[in-house]
């Protein structure tokens, strides 16, 4: 290579860096490159008028995608990936697996396999004109991928032996990972000992179990943040006569994927039922259970997500939110967004649902209407 030609290439890289440089200075002045607040909510209307009710990222702006009839829909939560949101019916209303396109507005429905029981349900692989979807089927102790392409009728197959009552899965380092709650869900959702974490491998061929030692309950999901899964369980309970008897509350597992290891666990605040775990934009664990089995009040626990402590202002581990008349609120599924703001729905008067913003120091900043029969919300 000639001297001349370095030189050349010395004063086109320079020239480009300086150019770089340049454009991003103009770019600081005009883009705040700091934690920037959701584009949008999604609230889960589950029962009366089932459907999702989209909130914009301000003002009192709302669309609604119908989901079905209060008959054939019965499920208490969603996944969204990418603006598809996935949600299913159990063996009750259906064995129905719902796929909803935020961008559109439209709305599918897959017939899975009967008396399956479907639970929760993740998109797993989308391309151009393809998607693969995972459904855990807690009757047929299975795993069931849905495969479609286009408007072509969707191939389903499934994952055999994935635990007692698979109720959650997730895909992670070419293999299925699926949380079995470890439950007799054919019958009574009676706990039959500790939630299980399987990971089978890509052949199908072999299993490894990671036990969760004193995690019990019917109800459990999972939120992967790289290589570590933080497991929650909403505890085990005795309904068949009054008062209701709590053997069990909940917990959340923090889980080492990699080295297939329990990290930490936390236990949910004395006599809390029900644990549902998010992962908010600001990095903290947010779960929604109830208070007791007496008055079954909501309340949320914020948590760090290193070492699962409890983050509060005050004696208590509840996080305190207070409504814009100065009042205590409680709500039902919570998160937070990169800002550290907590979005939750309330149900009122008649089940209508409000989804309200408090800011970080926990005082309501937003309510907006968002449907009827909310159970679930999460942030685009």
């Amino acid at each position: 290579m000639s001297l001349l030609h370095n030189v050349v290439k010395t004063i086109a890289s320079a020239a480009a860096l300086s150019t770089t440089v340049a454009m991003a200075g103009c770019a600081d002045s005009v883009t705040n490159t700091g934690p920037q607040p959701a584009s949008g909510m999604v609230v889960l209307d589950g029962y009366i008028q089932p459907g999702l009710t989209l909130v914009a990222d301000t003002g009192n702006t709302t669309s609604r995608i119908a989901l079905g009839s209060g008959a054939e829909f019965d499920a208490s939560d969603f996944s969204l990936e990418r603006d598809t949101v996935l949600s299913a019916s159990s063996r009750g209303a259906g064995d129905l697996l719902y796929i909803a396109d935020l961008k559109t507005g439209s709305m599918r429905k897959v017939q899975m396999p009967a008396k399956s029981n479907p639970s929760r349900a993740r998109l797993l692989r989308s391309t151009v004109g393809e998607s693969l979807i995972g459904v855990a089927l807690r009757d047929s102790s299975a795993i069931a991928f849905v495969s479609i392409r286009g408007t072509a009728t969707p191939v389903i197959t499934r994952l055999a032996n994935a635990g007692t009552c698979p109720v959650d899965m997730f895909q992670y380092d070419n293999a299925t990972w699926v949380v079995d709650a470890n439950a007799n869900c054919r019958v009574n959702y009676s706990s039959l000992g500790d939630v299980r974490l399987i990971r089978i491998a890509a052949n199908g061929a072999s299993r490894d179990t990671i036990v969760l030692t004193g995690m019990r309950g019917s109800g459990a999901n999972a939120v992967v943040d790289g290589d570590v899964a933080y497991i929650a369980a909403g505890g085990e309970a005795d309904f068949a006569g009054f008062p209701y008897v709590l053997r069990a509350s909940g917990r959340v597992a923090k889980v080492d994927l990699r080295n297939r290891r329990i990290l930490s666990q936390r236990v949910m605040p004395t006599g809390s039922y029900g644990a549902g775990a998010k992962l908010g934009g600001d990095g903290f664990l947010y779960m929604s259970l109830y208070k007791d089995l007496t008055s079954f009040d909501n309340g949320i626990v914020k948590l760090r997500a290193d070492d699962l402590s409890f983050v509060s202002g005050a004696s208590t581990p509840w996080l305190s939110l207070t409504a814009a008349n100065g009042s205590a609120t409680t709500c039902g599924s919570a998160t937070a967004d990169a800002l550290g703001r907590v979005h939750c729905i309330v149900n009122g008067v008649g089940s209508t649902t409000s989804l309200l913003v408090f800011d970080a120091a926990g005082r309501e900043v937003r309510r907006v209407s968002a449907g009827q029969g909310g159970v679930d919300l999460a942030l685009r």
